[in-house]
C-alpha cells in the first residue's frame, strides 16, 4: 500500500498499551500507537518523508487517536508518538492538535507527546522552540528511547521533558547486566532529584519487573504489564500482584522508629537462652484456659514470589539490613517456603557456592521444612511447640496460617514478651494498632483537609430513615477524610420519606468535597420543590442549576434519583452505576431499566452536554423487595489477582442472601466485598444504600 492510498482510505487503527505505576499498580495512562493492517505504521513514515507527506500522515494519525479517545471516554493520560521532523515539512502548521482537542472537548493536559530520542538533530534549536510551544499550550513532553542513539543528559537538559522513557534494549535482561543496572540506577536518581517521571519500556518478564521495582523506577510498560489492544485494558494479574506485594513489603521495611523486623538468630540466641528456658518452664505450669490467639501477635512480614532470582533476593537483603527473613507465597497466598539471610549467605559462600546457586530462583533454594501454626492457636500452645524445635532453628520466626493461607509471622521476641507480661503486651499492641491506623490515614492525606471534613460531616446525615412503608440502611466509607460520594434521603412537606439520591463527584480532595456539599444542597432543594414533576425533568433541572452555580470548577457528577410513593417507585440515572432490584418472591436480582441502557443520561453539571438524555424508569414493588444503590468503588475494587468485584458477583450475593432487612443485607454485601479485596487497599470512596418496601402499616 502506498502513502497516497493510506491518506485516502484512512484505515488507521489506534492501539492502546497501559503504562502502570510501580508504586501502587494504578494505570497512569496509555501509549497509543497507530496500526495499519495489524502492524505499526512506523515504516510508512519513512516513505512519507521521501514523498514530503510526513505532516499529512502525522495529522491522520493524531486525528484517529484523539477521536477514539473521545469516543470511549478515556480519562487517563494519553501518550502519542510524534516525529519532530514534521516541523521541516512545508505543509506543517502549529495549533492543529489544540483545535482538534477543542473540537472533541478534550484538555491538552491529558496529552503527552513522545519525542523519539533518535530523531534528527539537524535543528536542535527549532525542536526546542517547538517543545516550548507545546508546553505553553498545556501539553506535556516525554523523551522516548533514552539510552540509545542521540540520547544523553545534554539533550534531556535542553528539552526538559516531563517524562523520560528508557529504551527497551536497556530493560531487556537487566537483572543479568550490571552495566544496564548502573545506567537505570543513575536515571532513577536523576529522576528523583529533578522531578522528571521515569518510565521503563518493554518489560517482558517477571525478573525484569522485580528488578525495576527494587530500583524504585516510577512507571513501566511492556508485554508483561499489558499487551497492546484496540481498547484500553487492565494490567496483567501477574504484574499487578507483584507491584502490590512490593508496595506492602516497602511499607514493612520503611516503618519509622521501629526495631528490626527480624533479629539474627545467633545474636538473639546469646541474649535469650536463659530467659527462654525459665519462661517456658513457667508456661508449662500455667493452667489458664482463656489465652490469647497467636494471630493477635502476627504482622504481615516480607513476602516474595518463588520465581524471584537469587541475585534479586540477595540485593534485597543487602539493601534492607533490618530484614533477615522472607516468606515465599504464590498468587493465592499459599505458603511455599521461607528463606533467611544467613542461609542464603551460606549457599552463596564457599569455593563453589556462588557459581552453583547464582542463576537459580528462590523456588530452587527455599526452605520447605519450616514451622507454621494456625492463627487460632493460643500463644501458650505455639510457644510450647516452638521450644521443641532444634537449636539451629529455635529462634527463627513462626509462620502463621489462616484458613491454610499465609497470614503473617511472629518473632520469638514478641512471643517471649507476651509471656513475661500479658497485660502490658495487650495494651501495647492496642496502642500500636491505633498508631498504625493513624499513620496510614496521615500518609493518604496529601493536603490539610480537616476543615472540609468537618463541614462535610455536618451536612451528611448519619441515620437512615425507616418510615412510610420504606426501611433503609447505608454504609459510607471515604477513602480519605473528605469524600467525593454524596448521598441523601428526601422528605415532603409533611415529613414523609419519599426518595433518595446517590451521586459521585469526579476527582478527590477538597475540591470534590466542596462540590459534593453544594450538590447536596441543590439536589435536596430541587427534588423536594418539584415533587410532582416528572423525575427526568427534576434531574435535568438539577444538572442545569449545578452547572450554573459551580461556575468554572471542572468537577462533574454522576448519580441517581429514586422517588417512591407506597409500592410505586420512579428512578433516573445520569451516567452512574446500575441500581439493582431483588424480587423477594422469585429470589432473583436484576438491573433496573432497559438492558440496552438507553434510559441512562449524561454527566451532571457540565455545560455543553445535552441534559435531557435521562428517561424515567418505573416499577411496582412487592412487600419485602430490596432496592440497592452503590458507587463504582464496589464493582471496580480489585483483589490481589487483579480481578474486579463486578456486577455479576454482586448480583450473586443478593440472590443468595437470606437477609430480612436492609441492615442485614448491607452486612452480607460488606462481608463478601471485604473477603474478596483482602490485602488490597481501598482506592475510592465506597457508599452503599439498601432500601426495602413493606406493606405493613
Amino acid at each position: 500500500m502506498n502513502i497516497q492510498q493510506i491518506l485516502e482510505e484512512k484505515e488507521i487503527v489506534p492501539v492502546f498499551q497501559p503504562i502502570v505505576s510501580l508504586e501502587n499498580g494504578d494505570i497512569l495512562g496509555y501509549e497509543i500507537c497507530s496500526h495499519l493492517n495489524d502492524k505499526p505504521i512506523t515504516k510508512y513514515f519513512e516513505r512519507a518523508e521521501e514523498f514530503e507527506k510526513i505532516w499529512k500522515l502525522e495529522k491522520l494519525c493524531r486525528k484517529s487517536i484523539i477521536k477514539k479517545v473521545k469516543q470511549i471516554g478515556l480519562k487517563k493520560k494519553v501518550f502519542i508518538n510524534i516525529n519532530p521532523d514534521i516541523i521541516f515539512d512545508e505543509d506543517f502548521y502549529q495549533g492543529y492538535t489544540l483545535k482538534l482537542l477543542e473540537k472533541f472537548s478534550l484538555e491538552p493536559n491529558q496529552i503527552i507527546y513522545e519525542i523519539t530520542e533518535n530523531c534528527s538533530q539537524k535543528n536542535e534549536e527549532t525542536l526546542s522552540r517547538l517543545i516550548e510551544h507545546y508546553k505553553s499550550q498545556g501539553f506535556r513532553i516525554a523523551l522516548d528511547n533514552v539510552g540509545t542513539a542521540y540520547s544523553g543528559l545534554e539533550r534531556i537538559c535542553i528539552l526538559n521533558p516531563d517524562f523520560i522513557k528508557i529504551d527497551m534494549q536497556i530493560i531487556r535482561n537487566i537483572e543479568k547486566d550490571s552495566l544496564k543496572q548502573s545506567m537505570v540506577k543513575s536515571l532513577t536518581h536523576f529522576s528523583n532529584e529533578t522531578g522528571i517521571n521515569l518510565v521503563a519500556v518493554g518489560v517482558e518478564s517477571a525478573n525484569e519487573l522485580d528488578f525495576l521495582l527494587s530500583l524504585g523506577v516510577q512507571y513501566a510498560q511492556g508485554y508483561y504489564i499489558g499487551y497492546p489492544a484496540e481498547f484500553p485494558g487492565k494490567v496483567t494479574a501477574e504484574s499487578y500482584a507483584r507491584i502490590i506485594i512490593n508496595q506492602k513489603n516497602n511499607e514493612q521495611v520503611n516503618k519509622k522508629n521501629e526495631k528490626k523486623l527480624i533479629k539474627s538468630a545467633e545474636t538473639e540466641k546469646k541474649e535469650k537462652t536463659k530467659d527462654a528456658a525459665s519462661n517456658f518452664n513457667f508456661l508449662e505450669q500455667k493452667n489458664e484456659t482463656n489465652s490469647r490467639k497467636i494471630e493477635e501477635l502476627a504482622f504481615e512480614g516480607v513476602t516474595i514470589f518463588p520465581d524471584m532470582g537469587v541475585p534479586e533476593l540477595m540485593n534485597f537483603f543487602t539493601a534492607n539490613k533490618e530484614c533477615n527473613f522472607v516468606s515465599v507465597i504464590d498468587l493465592n497466598f499459599n505458603i511455599l517456603g521461607v528463606m533467611t539471610h544467613s542461609v542464603l549467605s551460606e549457599l552463596l559462600g564457599g569455593r563453589f557456592g556462588f557459581g552453583l546457586n547464582y542463576r537459580k530462583t528462590v523456588k530452587d533454594i527455599m526452605i520447605t521444612d519450616f514451622f507454621s501454626v494456625d492463627s487460632k492457636e493460643s500463644v501458650e500452645d505455639v510457644a510450647s511447640k516452638a521450644m521443641k524445635r532444634d537449636e539451629k532453628n529455635l529462634y527463627e520466626p513462626i509462620v502463621v496460617l489462616k484458613n491454610n493461607h499465609y497470614f503473617g509471622i511472629v518473632t520469638i521476641k514478641n512471643l517471649l514478651d507476651t509471656i513475661v507480661s500479658v497485660e502490658v503486651q495487650e495494651k501495647t499492641l492496642e496502642i500500636t494498632r491505633k498508631n498504625k491506623l493513624l499513620q496510614n490515614q496521615q500518609r493518604i492525606q496529601e493536603r490539610d483537609m480537616k476543615m472540609a471534613e468537618l463541614v462535610q460531616k455536618s451536612f451528611y446525615t448519619s441515620k437512615a430513615p425507616c418510615q412510610n412503608n420504606w426501611k433503609s440502611s447505608f454504609v459510607f466509607k471515604p477513602m480519605a477524610s473528605v469524600s467525593g460520594d454524596l448521598y441523601d434521603f428526601y422528605f415532603d412537606a409533611d415529613k414523609n420519606f419519599v426518595g433518595a439520591g446517590l451521586f459521585d463527584v469526579s476527582g478527590h480532595g477538597v475540591a470534590s468535597g466542596l462540590i459534593g456539599i453544594l450538590s447536596k444542597y441543590l439536589a435536596e432543594k430541587i427534588f423536594t420543590q418539584n415533587i410532582t414533576k416528572p423525575l427526568n425533568k427534576v434531574i435535568q433541572l438539577f444538572s442545569e442549576t449545578l452547572a450554573k452555580e459551580k461556575g468554572s470548577v471542572e468537577n462533574y457528577l454522576t448519580g441517581v434519583f429514586l422517588r417512591f410513593k407506597e409500592d410505586f417507585i420512579e428512578y433516573v440515572n445520569a451516567g452512574h452505576t446500575d441500581v439493582l432490584y431483588k424480587n423477594i418472591k422469585s429470589g432473583k436480582t436484576e438491573v433496573l431499566g432497559d438492558k440496552d441502557g438507553k434510559f441512562r443520561g449524561m454527566f451532571l453539571g457540565m455545560e455543553g452536554l445535552p441534559s435531557d438524555g435521562c428517561s424515567t424508569v418505573s416499577l411496582k414493588v412487592q412487600s419485602g423487595d430490596f432496592i440497592v444503590l452503590y458507587t463504582d468503588c464496589l464493582l471496580e475494587s480489585r483483589n490481589i489477582n487483579g480481578d474486579d468485584f463486578r456486577l455479576e458477583r454482586l448480583k450473586n450475593v443478593l440472590d443468595n442472601s437470606n437477609a430480612k432487612n436492609p441492615k442485614e443485607m448491607i452486612a452480607e454485601i460488606l462481608t463478601q466485598f471485604n473477603q474478596f479485596t483482602k490485602g488490597v487497599p481501598l482506592r475510592d470512596d465506597l457508599t452503599i444504600i439498601v432500601l426495602q418496601y413493606s406493606d405493613s402499616k
